[in-house]
């Protein structure tokens, strides 16, 4: 997973980890960049702004994932999450590099439902490491170590 300098928002990068370790997918092929400029303006149907974008390109053979996520986001991390869906809908479909059709309503609830299910599981999980008393991580390792 590759970033560009700017400052994130707490647990971007994290939360990008955890969905390309989740969906088995190669963090050294998505892209982050938070975005301080305000995106471009939607045009046809249904003028207004989004929050993110996810762009591909092929490389060597290979595909390569920029999402960004837009300052102007409310949620970064469910922006982000929302984008990681479509990278996985497009990969399972088949439609990696297609030209974009019209938004499909449904699909779009689909991918903020997954993306919250995601982070709830994300924050469960920093949660879940914040609590545990350092000692059961160190003898945890230990054992993982030995065996």
């Amino acid at each position: 997973m590759a970033t560009t300098g700017t400052r994130y928002p707490e647990g971007l990068t994290g939360f990008l980890a955890f969905l390309c370790e989740k969906y088995n997918i190669d963090p050294r092929r998505v892209y982050l960049t938070y975005d301080p400029d305000p995106p471009p303006p939607l045009r046809g149907s249904r003028p207004g702004y989004y929050d993110g974008l996810l762009s591909y390109r092929e490389r060597n053979g290979h595909p390569e994932f920029l999402i960004t996520v837009y300052r102007i986001a409310r949620n970064p991390l469910l922006t982000l999450g929302h984008e990681f869906a479509h990278l996985l809908d497009d990969l399972a479909r088949g439609r990696v590099g297609k030209s974009l059709g019209p938004p499909d309503d449904e699909r779009e609830r689909r991918f903020d439902a997954l993306a919250m299910r995601d982070l709830s599981e994300y924050q469960a999980q920093k949660k879940a490491e914040q609590n545990r008393p350092p000692d059961a991580m160190r003898s945890s390792r230990s054992t993982m170590l030995i065996a």
